[in-house]
Formats: structure tokens, C-alpha cells, sequence
């Protein structure tokens, strides 16, 4: 793997990991149009890494209330729309996330050793970004969006964390899916994202921890471009960061309508490629 090889898809990994787009997505079709050798699943890891930390840091008053809180018995204050929203309990809030979090857990043990190989091609990622595209339009279609984070239900937060699952195949978006299953419970897309950067904590951290572990375990650390991967990392950080503030902005007063254009052209063009021999 070369720097800049390296440098682009720590950039590529960083934008689209927040943005409802598909970051396992791009990752795949960028080293297919430039035709690079696979980058490998160490280094995936590695850039998805970088964006959980770059989640924790930016909604670090979140965490830090809701750890202190869950031992104290207090609650978590968010900010929605700009203005500080009705507290939640902390260790309610804890549980919502822990519950959401189970069905990505279980099948993304399921479908690991398919990850590693048959589903990280660009017919599958073309397919994948299709589907997102459905899921943001039914989300904007059906979603009412009259709810904020703190009045989120068991309910809402399930089916959030049941399309979240759906995201464990390249080209799903995880932010994608999950915001639009929080706004089919109703939530509004400030309180979808809000719940989406929640679930992205144990989601990116489990799968980047196990899949590091894994690939270690049985390859060695050998041999492997260490100083690339940890640039890659320090990149996606700093892009992923970027990314949160910039999307937390524009959904107080935009749809996804240019997000669901986006990953439906690019979806369709990369079917085409591959039909015409790309």
C-alpha cells in the first residue's frame, strides 16, 4: 500500500463513516477505480478506529454525563436543534443504546467470514448503496419526525438498532440506516443523528477491536505497514470530526434528498461499469 494510497482512503473513510453513504462502501470502490491492491482488513480497521474516536471526542459531554450518571443515578442532558433538550436518565439511556446495539452484534458475528471475502465487491456495494437510497426515501416519505432524542421509546431505539444491522454488508450505509430507522419511529433527523452517533460507539469500536484481534491473532504483526496504518488513522480522526459538525449543521434545516441522489447514481453507475466490463 503507497501514502497515497493510504491518504486518500483514511480522507475517503473519515467523510462518508458519519454521512449517510456508506463508508465500507467507498472504501471497496475506491480501491476498484483506482485499481489499488485490496488495502486489507488491518487497515480498515485502523481508519475506523480513527472515526470512533473522533465520535467519542465530539460528543464527549454526552459520554462523560452518561458514565458519570449511570454511577450516580443522574441524567444526560442533549442538545437538539441548538437548544439543550429535556434531560433523559442516564442509565435508561445507557440500556437503549445497549439493546439497539444487539442485533448488529449478533449478525455481524454471523456474516464475518462472508464480510472478509464474497460481499467486499463492487456489484454487492452497488446493490448496498441502492438499498440505502430506498431507506432514506422511505424515512423522509413515512417518518413524521415529531420526536426529540429524549422522548425516544424502547421502541424507536429497536427498530433504530434493527436497521443498523442491515449495515453490516458493504455498501449499507450504518449512519444511513440507522437514521432512517430512528426517523421511521418518528424521531426528527437532528434526534435520528444524535442516536446514530450514539450506536456508531459500540458498533465501530466492536467490529474494529475483534476484527484487529482476529486478523492479528492469526496473521502476526509482522510484516504489516504500521506507520501507514497509523497515519490512515490520525487522518480518518480529523475528517470524521469534520464530517459530524458539518452534517450536525446542515440536518436542522435539510432533507437527505441530495444524500439519496447521491447513492442512487453512484449505485446505478457502478452497475453499468460492471455490466460493460469495468
Amino acid at each position: 500500500m503507497s501514502v497515497e494510497q493510504a491518504i486518500i482512503l483514511a480522507i475517503v473513510q473519515g467523510v462518508t463513516e458519519f454521512l449517510p453513504i456508506s463508508s465500507s462502501g467507498h472504501l471497496v470502490l475506491s480501491s476498484w477505480i483506482f485499481n489499488w491492491p485490496d488495502q486489507g482488513l488491518v487497515f480498515d480497521a485502523a481508519v475506523h478506529l480513527g472515526t470512533l474516536a473522533a465520535v467519542i471526542i465530539y460528543f464527549r459531554r454526552t459520554w462523560i454525563t452518561l458514565a458519570s450518571g449511570c454511577f450516580s443515578g443522574g441524567a444526560v442532558f442533549l442538545m437538539e436543534d441548538g437548544e439543550t433538550s429535556a434531560s433523559v436518565p442516564a442509565r435508561r439511556l445507557l440500556a437503549l443504546i445497549v439493546i439497539a446495539t444487539i442485533p448488529v452484534a449478533a449478525l455481524g458475528l454471523v456474516l464475518q467470514s462472508s464480510l472478509e471475502s464474497s460481499l467486499r465487491k463492487p456489484e454487492t456495494v452497488a446493490i448496498s448503496l441502492l438499498a440505502t437510497a430506498g431507506l432514506l426515501t422511505l424515512a423522509e416519505v413515512f417518518g413524521a419526525r415529531t420526536k426529540r432524542l429524549a422522548d425516544a421509546t424502547w421502541r424507536d431505539t429497536t427498530l433504530a438498532g434493527l436497521f443498523q444491522a442491515v449495515a453490516v454488508i458493504p455498501g449499507v450505509s450504518r449512519a444511513g440506516s440507522t437514521m432512517a430507522g430512528g426517523m421511521l419511529g418518528n424521531l426528527s433527523r437532528d434526534a435520528a443523528a444524535r442516536l446514530s452517533f450514539l450506536l456508531a460507539v459500540p458498533a465501530i469500536g466492536g467490529s474494529g477491536v475483534f476484527l484487529l484481534i482476529d486478523v492479528i491473532s492469526a496473521e502476526g504483526v509482522s510484516g504489516r505497514p504500521w506507520g501507514l496504518i497509523m497515519l490512515g488513522a490520525a487522518i480518518s480522526f480529523g475528517t470524521g470530526y469534520l464530517a459530524i459538525a458539518w452534517l450536525m449543521r446542515v440536518l436542522r434545516t435539510r432533507s437527505f434528498r441530495p444524500f439519496i441522489v447521491y447513492v442512487a447514481l453512484l449505485g446505478t453507475a457502478v452497475l453499468i461499469a460492471r455490466a460493460l466490463g469495468a
